[in-house]
């Protein structure tokens, strides 16, 4: 007789789980994957951070532990950009699709961690199950290091059971490379190392063979040396960010327990539903087979002390989040996600091993339609984000619109300005290569505006600065170009215009000063005739570079009678501001003009009479004046811009 092969609890024959795993890796990657086109032009700024930074490794090839821009950060995940950058560019889909990719990847390890908990049989249901979740869904779709967090997190809890269960050598060393490559993804896996490290003291002391674990502590504290040794270097640049938002008090944690709790139910945690937390952590659909994997957890694992090793890897997991401001926070808690995923995949095993006497369906179709479910309620609520106004906000992809138009239809000799903005804009940094030969340049219009020559193509966030286009026009010819017809989301968030100067409008008034070789001023518009005391004189003045200048420079405006300050006189008011510090004067041009609007306030207790108003220029923040050559020398290196009458204040 024909020996019957063993079946599975997916009703499949022994070697048919492997396909289970490939359909819920597919699902994993349509899950994943089926957002990089709409989000083909969204980059949030710390997404956009990593990848100039991608890009600067690239441009200078160099190895370090730590990156201390963007409040410091730890390098793997940037480490693991660069050859994405370097086959897409400076465009948000590269990183992206290494953001997918890795969370595919994740569910991958989770079976793996899976068959070391549950066995063979159980493995597919907690990959499954991570598969599924929206948080973890919405975090495979953001290019932040969190994701390799949960790869090499995942993979260390992995290999360390194994370790644990088949006591090889090399299993352990496999578990502390791992487990030290912690160190060099986000601050939150510390606590997931400190709890590695924590078990491994203990199996050393308690199992008889002690070589196994000793050697995966002494290769995770080898592959933790460069980050200990960075740190002790640099402490402040590590400690930075964990320090700016540590909660030191009892009640700080006990409230951000109750933070975390509302988080499981409905309506969620409260906060936007542009973080992942928006919405319950868990389904319906899901959340009815982690409720079972709570009670069946013990029995389901292959050991007993496991379920207790899942609780501690889940606490520590919380810990970051309950020890730091704007809890329930969703990355700094991610490692949630995995034991989640561990406790629902329990529950749909248990569910899958029932024996459904009254219907002819295996035991497996109920996890199976409700884990189908869920995954249905995460892509529903995916595509509603995408959707709500604060993620095209958030996710800045008003700038990657603008950038990708003007890729494709500005001339290549114009320079493009971006306002309110400053070069060192993480979009900018890494979306502007992209526009190369094109000048770009950056300003806040609030502080000044920066007129070319040549012309040039301005881009301008509405929301900030609704008045940008009038105030332009103020003292240019102003042409709106084609985004403003565009139907998408983004499209009303942001205005594209073209500008050439009017010459007659920038030359002002006539009165004009050039400070040693380096500066010329000119103002813009009459003095007023008269103010009253207690008010403001708002003065416009139009600075040029006459050659490249190394360092910022900051103007004064002064207020006195007669006789002068410098004659023995009073300076009754003093008015100081630095020449557009979103753009400063060493990136100026030859051929651009900044304007600016100086305030020089009037006493309220000014005596009525005829005052004067001069000008000047200094090194900022308090250097030396630069000398006035024209129009011709002055002894104290000012230019009077004229006289004004004040009133008094009644």
């Amino acid at each position: 007789m024909m020996e019957a092969k063993p079946v599975s609890s997916m009703g499949t024959v022994r070697h048919r789980p492997e396909w289970g795993v490939i359909a819920v890796l597919l699902a994993a990657t349509l899950l994943r994957c089926w957002a990089l086109a709409p989000m083909e032009r969204m980059l949030s700024y710390d997404e956009a951070y990593n990848g100039a930074d991608a890009l600067s490794l690239l441009q200078a090839p160099r190895v370090t532990p730590f990156l201390p821009t963007n409040q410091g950060r730890e390098s793997g995940w940037v480490y693991l950009l660069t050859p994405f950058v370097a086959a897409f560019g400076p465009r948000p889909f590269g990183l992206r699709l290494a953001a997918a990719m890795t969370g595919i990847l994740t569910v991958a390890a989770c079976y793996a961690l899976g068959r070391e908990l549950f066995g063979r049989r159980g493995a597919v249901w907690p990959a499954t199950a991570l598969a599924v979740l929206y948080w973890h869904v919405h975090t495979s779709d953001l290019a932040l290091r969190v994701n390799l967090m949960l790869l090499v997190g995942t993979l260390a809890a992995a290999t360390l059971l194994r370790a644990e269960r088949t006591d090889r050598l090399s299993s352990w060393l496999a578990a502390g490379l791992c487990t030290g490559l912690l160190a060099y993804t986000y601050f939150s896996a510390y606590a997931w190392l400190a709890y590695t490290l924590l078990l491994l003291g203990w199996w050393s002391v308690r199992r008889p063979k002690r070589h196994g674990p000793l050697l995966c502590a002494a290769t995770t504290a080898a592959m933790c040396l460069p980050m200990a040794l960075y740190a002790f270097q640099h402490p402040g640049q590590v400690l930075q960010r964990a320090g700016s938002v540590w909660v030191r008090d009892l009640p700080g944690i006990a409230h951000n327990l109750v933070l975390w709790a509302s988080a499981w139910l409905p309506p969620g945690s409260g906060k936007p539903l542009s973080d992942p937390l928006g919405r319950p952590i868990l389904d319906p659909w899901s959340g009815a087979l982690f409720l079972l994997g709570l009670i069946a957890m013990r029995s389901k694992t292959v050991k007993r002390w496991h379920g207790l090793w899942v609780a501690g890897w889940a606490g520590a997991a919380l810990l970051p989040s309950l020890l730091s401001a704007e809890a329930p926070h969703s990355l700094r808690g991610v490692g949630l996600t995995v034991p989640i995923a561990l406790v629902t995949g329990a529950g749909a095993f248990a569910v899958a091993q029932q024996r459904w006497r009254a219907t002819p369906w295996p035991g497996s179709l109920i996890p199976v339609l409700l884990l189908a479910a869920s995954g249905t309620t995460s892509g529903a609520d995916l595509s509603r984000w995408l959707q709500r106004p604060e993620t095209v906000t958030v996710m800045e992809a008003h700038i990657g619109e603008a950038i990708d138009w003007l890729k494709t239809y500005g001339p290549q000799d114009t320079p493009v300005y971006f306002s309110p903005f400053s070069l060192d804009h993480p979009v900018l940094m890494f979306r502007t290569p992209d526009l190369a030969p094109r000048p770009v340049r950056a300003f806040d219009s609030h502080q000044c505006l920066v007129l070319s020559d040549r012309g040039a193509i301005y881009v301008s966030v509405k929301p900030f600065e609704p008045d940008f286009q009038a105030r332009l026009a103020r003292w240019a010819d102003v042409q709106l170009l084609g985004p403003l017809r565009a139907r998408s989301a983004a499209s009303s968030f942001y205005v594209l215009v073209r500008a050439s100067p009017r010459s007659e409008a920038v030359q002002g008034t006539g009165t004009t000063a050039t400070f040693g070789d380096a500066l010329r001023l000119d103002l813009l518009e009459p003095l007023p005739k008269a103010v009253r005391a207690g008010e403001e004189l708002h003065v416009w003045l139009a600075a040029k570079a006459l050659r490249s200048l190394g360092r910022p420079y900051s103007v004064f405006l002064h207020l006195y009678g007669n006789p002068t300050p410098y004659e023995g006189g009073t300076m009754w008011s003093q008015g100081d501001c630095q020449l557009c510090p979103s753009y400063p004067t060493v990136l100026w041009q030859p051929d651009e003009t900044v304007l600016q609007e100086f305030v020089l306030p009037i006493p309220p207790s000014l005596p009525p009479g005829r005052y004067t108003v001069a000008a000047g220029v200094y090194e900022a923040p308090a250097g030396p004046r630069l000398p006035v050559t024209a129009p011709g020398p002055q002894p104290w290196n000012y230019v009077s811009l004229g006289e004004i009458e004040v009133s008094s204040s009644g």
